[in-house]
């Protein structure tokens, strides 16, 4: 294995990755070391042998010993993280789960929820029992202190349109936004919630192995991470924190399982609502039994603090870096310089206000950069604006964005004269 100080192109080696192609868009799906994609093998293989013992009576403890490697690392108790499949599917389970009264009770969310996220906060509003929907309008470049400031007064504006003081309330927000790529405020967001007496959604599907979390010190009353971005686990693998305050409300997963049984009588090593996302329907049990090995890998290249400075450093200089050769800017604020960006950084692309989002536009930029240039990092439509989130990873160095920059400022002319008459 690499030496913990060696990040860059020789990090590659430690990836599946191909080495012809220029991966700036960890953000999306992760990448998986080799050590997690043999441990992923060698799990299955220990499955396969005996599946009856494995499932019935070895897989709770294992699972149990990945929630407890989760809850130190979220500074969270055991009984409060399960693992779930991803963040969709907890953001869904916690919307279905509350006990909405129709017509009265509210769900906040933001304009730039994912878009999975908000089908679901759809669907949750036109549900038999369902809350009214408000959205929290966001556009950026604005500083942490400026979203907080109008995250309350919304808040102050829904509580004051509401017809009773015994209504609930909900707030779903992003720890971190997936385009824009930009940090928020969440935890105070959270603390605001605390003093308004609003329920606390995090969407924290960008936050495991981008910032350092402790839940016991923010105490959201929901937190959802995925662990198989920018922690280095396997896709399918995540974590739901249910505060043991609001565990009630949560009184099984879906679908409704079969809830752990105890292969020794009269002990308890699950507790009631861990055992109810033990077994949900036939599934693949060794994805979330990579987290691990995935751990363990992090901290054999140097551990959580030095993975995370390195790559936010690299966000900051490499985007400067992108803006420079285009001409442009990155999504910062001066007042706040850097504040917005973790490991992902957004660039202002030079094209003109007359190309608009389209699927022809869209399936081009993808045609100029899997095809033509062998290369990615997400390009969306944000304030009238093109922009393009690029990942910072341990298996990046600046000269990766240096040439994405040269590759960017070829195709954005291209785009002009394709797309502009």
């Amino acid at each position: 294995m690499a030496s913990s100080g060696v990040y860059g192109h020789d990090m590659l080696a430690l990836f599946g990755l191909d080495p012809d192609f220029l991966h700036l868009n960890h953000g999306s799906f992760g990448a998986l070391p080799n050590v997690v994609r043999e441990a992923y093998n060698a799990i299955s293989q220990e499955v396969e042998r005996n599946p009856d013992l494995f499932i019935r009576r070895c897989l709770g403890q294992r699972m149990r010993e990945v929630r407890r490697r989760l809850a130190a690392h979220l500074k969270a108790h055991e009984d409060e993280c399960v693992l779930i499949p991803n963040v969709t599917h907890g953001i869904n389970l916690i919307l279905r789960s509350l006990p909405w009264s129709s017509g009265q009770d509210v769900l906040i969310y933001t304009s730039t929820a994912f878009s999975q996220i908000k089908r679901n906060v759809f669907v949750a509003g036109g549900l038999p029992t369902s809350p009214i929907l408000s959205e929290f309008s966001l556009d950026f470049p604005q500083t942490h202190m400026s979203i907080l400031s109008q995250f309350s007064r919304h808040i102050r504006a829904v509580k004051g349109k509401a017809a009773s003081k015994t209504i609930r309330i909900a707030a779903l927000f992003d720890s971190i936004v997936s385009t824009p790529g930009v940090t928020m405020p969440w935890k105070g967001m959270v603390e605001i919630c605390h003093a308004e007496g609003i329920t606390s959604i995090v969407d924290a599907a960008h936050s495991l192995g981008q910032e350092p979390i402790n839940l016991s010190e923010t105490q959201p009353d929901f937190w959802i991470g995925n662990c198989s971005k920018w922690l280095y686990a396997k896709r399918g693998s995540a974590v739901l924190y249910v505060a043991q305050r609001n565990q009630y409300l949560i009184p099984n997963n879906i679908p409704a399982g079969l809830g752990w049984f105890e292969p020794v009588a009269d002990t308890q090593t699950m507790s009631l609502f861990a055992g109810q996302f033990y077994w949900n329907g036939s599934t693949d049990v060794a994805l979330p039994l990579t987290l691990v090995a995935a751990l363990d890998f992090r901290l054999k290249i140097g551990g959580e603090k030095r993975i995370i400075d390195y790559c936010h450093t690299l966000a900051i200089e490499g985007g400067k870096c992108v803006a420079e050769i285009l001409g442009t800017e990155v999504m910062d604020m001066p007042e706040a310089p850097g504040e917005l960006v973790g490991t992902m950084v957004n660039v202002l692309l030079p094209l003109p206000e007359t190309i608009r989002p389209s699927p022809d536009v869209l399936r081009a930029f993808d045609q100029k950069l899997f095809s033509d240039r062998r290369a990615y990092a997400v390009i969306y439509y944000h304030n009238n604006c093109w922009w393009v989130r690029i990942s910072a990873q341990v298996y990046n160095q600046l000269s990766d964005f240096e040439e994405f920059g040269q590759l960017m400022l070829i195709i954005c002319e291209e785009m002009k004269r394709e797309f502009t008459d």
